[in-house]
C-alpha cells in the first residue's frame, strides 16, 4: 500500500478536523487516494498527526457522510469505488470554463443569449432613460400613508395573516375587482374580475401568455420596431418572429398577412406604439380584428402608459373594441406609480384564465399579498385617479421642457417629435450622425439616451434617439440637452473631413451659440 499522502497539518485556522477533511478529500479528488485505498485507522493517524483521535474521527465520518469513503466492518475506512473518476471529471469541467460546441452547457449557455443586457441590470435613472416614471417621493405620500398602516395592522392583530401569508395564484380578489373597474373607466376595457390575472409587472404577463397561447415554431407578428422584451419573450417561448413594418397609422396589417399567411398571433402596441408613439387608427385596429376572429388568432395589446395623454380623450382599447374575444390585454403598474412595484395584470378571455393561472403557479405561484392589498385600496380609495391625473399635468410639463432645451441646445442636430401621451418621444437626427455612435458616447458622457436602431428588427428608419423625459425636472432635462449637444459636436468634429472647418465653440461650458447647428 503506498504512504499516506498527508503532511502534518498546517494549523492555521484552528479547525484541524475540517483541515484534515479537505486534505483528504482533496487526495481522492486528485488521484492521490485511488478507489479501494484503505485509509489508516483513526487511532495510527492521530499519532502519526500529533492530533487528537476524535479529530481524525470527526473527519473520517464527514467523508464518509459525503460519499468519499466507505466503512466496512472489522476491516477499516477505504475509498469509495465511483469517486475518484466521477470528481476528476468534474474538476476538469471546472478548470476548463469554455463551452464546447454542441454540448448541453453550450445548448443552455446560448439559449437566452438574446436577452437584453440592459434586462439583467438595474440602470441608473439618468437623463434621457426612457419608460422611467417620476420617482419623487412626495408624489408617492398617499402610497406611503397606506402602507404604513397596512404594516401596522398586520402587526397590531394575529387574525390578519394575509398581509404577511399567501394569496391566491389568480391574484388578491379584491385587487382584481379594482383593476377591472379601473381598467373599465380608464381604458374601455370590457372585462369582469374572474378575467384579471395579477402578474409581477408587463414582462411577466407576455411571458405567461406566449406559454399559454404560444406553440413552439410557429410564426407570431410583432412590430418593427419594437419593445426589446416583447421581442425577448417570444424568442423564449420559442416562437418566430416576423417584423412587420410600423407606419404613423399603426402596424401594416395588410403586409402582415402576406408576409406571414399562418400565424396566429400579434403583439402590438396600439395606444402609443412603443418608441415611435403612433396611435394605431381605427380602420387597422378593426382590420386586426377581423383577422384575429377569421384565423381564430390572438393578439396581445401591450398598454404601457396610454394613461398619460396630454390632450383630448384617452385612447379606447383594442381589447373593448373587440370585446375581450381574441385581444388579450397587458397592463402594469410600473410606469403608473414607480418600477419597483412589480405588479401588472392580463385580462384574458374566460377561456384562457385557468391555464394562465396555472402557469403562473408554476413561475411563482402567487404575488406580494402586502403589495397587492396595498393596490386594491390605493385604487378603489381615488388615490390612484388623483395621482395619474397630478401626473399628467408634470408629464406634459417635463415634455414641454425637453422641446424647450433641445429647440435652444440642439436645433439642427436633432429635431425632437412633440409627444401626445406617456413618458418618452423620439428625437430624429441630423443625417449625417450615426444613432448608434451618438448613443455610444452619450452613455459615456453619463447620458442614456438610446438609439432608434436598437429597437429595429429588420426595417431600415432615419437615425434617430428616443428621449425620456418623465423621470426628469426642468433642470436635469437643460443640463442632458447642454451634455448632448457636447457630444453631438464631437460626433460632428470627428467626422468632418481634414480641411474642413469646424465652427461650433471650443470653451469649457459651452454657449448656445457653440452647440447649436445650423441646418
Amino acid at each position: 500500500m503506498p504512504a499516506f499522502p498527508i503532511a502534518p497539518l498546517s494549523r492555521e485556522d484552528g479547525y484541524l478536523h475540517r483541515e484534515l477533511y479537505q486534505r483528504i478529500r482533496n487526495a481522492i479528488i486528485g488521484g492521490a487516494m485511488p478507489a479501494g485505498y484503505r485509509l489508516p485507522s483513526t487511532r495510527v493517524l492521530s499519532a502519526q498527526l500529533g492530533v487528537a483521535r476524535n479529530t481524525v474521527l470527526v473527519a473520517y465520518e464527514q467523508l464518509h457522510s459525503e460519499g468519499y469513503v466507505e466503512s466496512r466492518r472489522g476491516s477499516g475506512h477505504y475509498v469509495a469505488e465511483f469517486v475518484p473518476d466521477a470528481f476528476e471529471r468534474l474538476t476538469a469541467t471546472r478548470r476548463r470554463p469554455e463551452v464546447v460546441r454542441g454540448s448541453p452547457s453550450a445548448q443552455v449557455a446560448n439559449r437566452f443569449a438574446f436577452v437584453p443586457e440592459s434586462f439583467r441590470r438595474a440602470i441608473p435613472a439618468v437623463p434621457f432613460r426612457a419608460n422611467l416614471p417620476a420617482l419623487d417621493v412626495a408624489r408617492l405620500q398617499a402610497w406611503i400613508r397606506l402602507y404604513t398602516k397596512f404594516l401596522r395592522q398586520a402587526g397590531r392583530s394575529a387574525q390578519q395573516p394575509g398581509h404577511f401569508g399567501e394569496t391566491d395564484a389568480i391574484g388578491d380578489p379584491l385587487l382584481r375587482r379594482a383593476i377591472a373597474e379601473y381598467a373599465s373607466l380608464s381604458r374601455g376595457v370590457r372585462c369582469s374580475p374572474e378575467q384579471i390575472v395579477i402578474t409581477a409587472g408587463a414582462q411577466h404577463a407576455m411571458d405567461l401568455l406566449l406559454r399559454v397561447i404560444g406553440r413552439y415554431g410557429e410564426k407570431a407578428r410583432i412590430e418593427d420596431p419594437c419593445f426589446p422584451g416583447a421581442l425577448a419573450a417570444l424568442r423564449g417561448a420559442g416562437l418566430e418572429p416576423v417584423p412587420v413594418p410600423v407606419d404613423d397609422e399603426g402596424i401594416d396589417v395588410d403586409r402582415a398577412i402576406r408576409v406571414a399567411p399562418q400565424a396566429r398571433l400579434a403583439m402590438v402596441c396600439p395606444s402609443k406604439q412603443f418608441p415611435l408613439g403612433h396611435v394605431m387608427s381605427l380602420p387597422r385596429r378593426l382590420a386586426l380584428i377581423q383577422w384575429a376572429r377569421e384565423r381564430r388568432a390572438w393578439v396581445i395589446e401591450d398598454d404601457y402608459d396610454s394613461e398619460y395623454r396630454f390632450s383630448g380623450k384617452t385612447i379606447p382599447s383594442l381589447q373593448g373594441l373587440d370585446g375581450g374575444e381574441f385581444v388579450v390585454y397587458v397592463g402594469t403598474f410600473s410606469k403608473v406609480l414607480f418600477p419597483g412595484l412589480r405588479l401588472g395584470f392580463i385580462v384574458a378571455p374566460p377561456m384562457l384564465v385557468d391555464s394562465i393561472v396555472a402557469v403562473r403557479t408554476l413561475a411563482g405561484r402567487h404575488g406580494n399579498p402586502l403589495d397587492q392589498q396595498v393596490l386594491a385600496r390605493f385604487i378603489l380609495d381615488g388615490h390612484l385617479g388623483r395621482h395619474v391625473r397630478r401626473m399628467r399635468k408634470l408629464y406634459e410639463t417635463r415634455m414641454e421642457a425637453l422641446l424647450l432645451s433641445t429647440r435652444r441646445w440642439l436645433a439642427g442636430a436633432v429635431a425632437v417629435e412633440p409627444a401626445e401621451a406617456g413618458l418618452q418621444t423620439v428625437g430624429w437626427l441630423n443625417s449625417e450622425f450615426d444613432d448608434r455612435s451618438v448613443s455610444t458616447h452619450a452613455a459615456e458622457a453619463g447620458i442614456e439616451v438610446a438609439h432608434l436602431s436598437r429597437y429595429c428588427i429588420d426595417t431600415i428608419r432615419p437615425p434617430g434617439l428616443v428621449f425620456g423625459f418623465g423621470a426628469f425636472d426642468e433642470r436635469e432635462i437643460d443640463t442632458g440637452a447642454r451634455q448632448l449637444a457636447r457630444v453631438l459636436e464631437r460626433e460632428r468634429v470627428s467626422a468632418a473631413p481634414a480641411t474642413g472647418q469646424v465652427t461650433a465653440g471650443t470653451g469649457a461650458e459651452p454657449s448656445a451659440a457653440s452647440v447649436v447647428f445650423d441646418s
